[in-house]
């Protein structure tokens, strides 16, 4: 028997079903069920196959973790053998572990380190505290180390009583050999696990352990920097090459701290040449050769800085700064806002927009941004250093020597603190103090050129006018685009009876920086008493132009 199928037909309708007929859904029809039953079996398909996407890409995810920590290049840290007295007193193996890998992991924290200052291909390994019987994806991952034969390295060791004192003993062990990490004694059990979390961190990361001993021997009088050079050098023998241009670079640092000059650009030449494409190598070797005097070579360098493309916030902000101090301030203020794009919250760009608006001559605006710096927990120099500066030009001495307090307490008496403190004392009216300080900062740094300015301004101030003019001839000399030791110059002129002389350097600070209004009026001043007012009235107003310019804010884009 032949069983004829009757085809569906376009306009032709059934009158045996139902008038509503509800679209189909994943090949589900409604004919003889109805709209309920229709509806509950579509929602199970779809419940089906969101429940199946959720457990796949859970499933994913787990892969990937596990697969990122297989990749990982992990140092295991074994709970350590302690004496049952100290094991008595809550010290068991795990937990003095766990305080031995906290103590780690706070020198990491405040380590005083940017991101960039890494190698891309940076050798730090993961420490991993094992514990027995922890259920975790790092126990997962281990037992896969163990299936699959893969090398491990573990830190463990014990901790003895050695009279009053304990002696803790850290060793490494591989596959193949067994290493002391380090032997450590003391009474004091946080003391003790502090100074073994340094040996262990020597082994995993001796980037940051530089890093952590520089911020303790940057203040030291004089520095000596004999556990960090020790750290660098440590780098140098064991690091990938990819590492060699960061420690090269510390290493100059380090050695231009401790006015060793030629070591220190000696060891820039060597940085550059193993990471010709880190520009902040370029702008501490400029910072070594104005030490020395070699203004020219120091400028071509921040130029070269300059070219070097930078891709993160930070190295973007030194860029700002770099080119403030070339006084390219259009390039400088560009460099301040990517910076500032990129990271918007960022203490340490927020300190450059500070340190560029300065430059600018606008004031208020960065002492405002210096401020932002500061209360979002940076600490670099670049943001105390502008902030009291600013105030001693706003004329605001108490906020001045707050700032230049700041910035002592936080670095020392370097040369950058002291020219702070010289001009904030300028602006409270102690001229003496502020001769102190330069003189002190002059020590430090010959070629600070703001340094000899601030002096000059000071000894002026003092009545001191030939002593004064040398100073700002010496600014001059180290900054050709200085317009404030310009400015200064001609009114040195003026006061030691010169004044046809000031007309003309008076010219050549507006020349070099159009922004600086009290070159103009002091220029309009000279002109008035040489009586030559018809001359003088276009820059009197060109002035208050300019003075107005300058009190508008800059947008941030």
């Amino acid at each position: 028997m032949r069983i004829k199928r009757q085809l569906f037909r376009p306009g032709r309708r059934n009158l045996t079903t139902a008038s509503f007929e509800a679209p189909l859904l994943f090949g589900l029809s409604t004919d003889g069920q109805g709209t309920l039953p229709w509806l509950a079996q579509n929602l199970s398909a779809i419940f089906t196959i969101a429940l199946s996407a959720v457990l796949i890409a859970a499933l994913a995810a787990v892969l990937y973790a596990i697969v990122r920590e297989l990749r990982r290049n992990t140092i295991f840290l074994d709970p350590i053998d302690v004496p049952r007295a100290l094991a008595a007193r809550g010290f068991s193996p795990a937990v003095v572990a766990e305080r031995l890998l906290d103590a780690l992991l706070a020198m990491q924290r405040r380590a005083p380190t940017l991101k960039e200052l890494r190698g891309v291909d940076a050798s730090a390994a993961l420490v991993d505290l094992q514990v027995p019987g922890r259920f975790s994806l790092q126990a997962i991952v281990r037992y896969i180390h163990r299936l699959l034969r893969i090398p491990e390295v573990h830190v463990g060791g014990e901790i003895t009583r050695e009279g009053n004192d304990y002696e803790l003993t850290l060793r490494s062990r591989d596959q193949r050999s067994v290493t002391i990490v380090g032997v450590r004694r003391s009474g004091d059990i946080g003391s003790l696990l502090a100074a073994a979390a340094e040996d262990v961190l020597r082994v995993v990361d001796p980037w940051i352990l530089a890093h952590h001993y520089f911020a303790q021997e940057t203040r030291e009088q004089p520095p000596e920097f004999t556990r960090t050079l020790a750290t660098l050098e440590h780098m140098l023998q064991h690091a990938p090459a990819a590492e060699r241009p960061w420690a090269l670079n510390m290493q100059g640092i380090c050695l231009m701290q401790q006015r060793q000059l030629m070591q220190a650009i000696e060891r820039f030449r060597d940085a550059v040449a193993a990471g010709p494409q880190l520009p902040f190598i370029h702008q501490n070797w400029a910072n070594a050769l104005d030490l020395m005097g070699r203004f020219d070579e120091a400028r071509a360098h921040r130029v070269r800085a300059l070219e070097i493309p930078a891709r993160t916030a930070n190295l973007i902000a030194n860029g700002a700064i770099n080119a403030s101090l070339l006084h390219r301030h259009s390039q400088a203020l560009a460099l301040a806002r990517r910076g500032l794009a990129l990271e918007p919250e960022s203490g340490w760009v927020w300190g450059a927009w500070g340190y560029v608006l300065f430059g600018l001559h606008r004031f208020e605006q960065a002492a405002s941004a210096c401020e932002r710096s500061l209360a979002s927990g940076a600490r670099e120099r670049y943001g105390s250093l502008p902030l009291a500066m600013a105030y001693a030009a706003l004329g605001r001495p108490e906020k001045a020597l707050a700032a230049a307090l700041n910035e002592i307490e936080r670095a020392g008496e370097t040369e950058e603190a002291l020219k702070g403190m010289g001009f904030a004392r300028l602006a409270a009216g102690d001229a003496r103090g502020a001769v102190a300080n330069f003189d002190a900062a002059l020590a430090n740094a010959p070629g600070a050129g703001d340094a000899a300015y601030g002096r000059a301004d000071a000894l002026l101030a003092l009545g001191e006018l030939e002593l004064a003019l040398v100073h700002y001839e010496r600014a001059v000399a180290v900054d050709p685009f200085y317009p404030q030791a310009h400015a200064g110059w001609a009114h040195a002129l003026r006061a030691l009876g010169r004044i046809e002389e000031a007309p003309a350097r008076f010219a050549v600070a507006v020349r070099v920086d159009s922004a600086y209004a009290p070159a103009y009026r002091g220029w309009a001043d000279t002109l008035q008493a040489l009586g030559r007012n018809d001359e003088a009235r276009p820059l009197l107003e060109r002035a208050e132009a300019v003075e107005r310019q300058n009190r508008e804010p800059l947008s941030l884009r």
